[in-house]
């Protein structure tokens, strides 16, 4: 079973040298994006939270009868 095992083999070693290993340069300087998000992206993100947040405690006041309506 495991007799032509070798020669199967293309020779090839599962792991890299790291003499022959390309690293990609990246741009200088810290990037600042939170979670990968551009700033407008979080600025709308941030106001739907804010939006569910107000609509839930509403609803809680609602269902308490602390605040009603008409």
């Amino acid at each position: 079973m495991f007799d032509n095992l070798r020669d199967l083999s293309d020779g090839s070693s599962l792991f890299e040298d790291p003499a022959d290993a390309q690293y990609a340069t990246g741009p200088k300087g810290p990037q600042r994006r939170f979670l990968g998000l551009t700033p407008a992206q979080r600025f709308l993100l941030s106001l739907m939270l804010f939006a569910s947040v107000v609509m839930i405690g509403l609803m809680c006041l609602l269902v308490t009868e602390k605040f009603w309506l008409g």
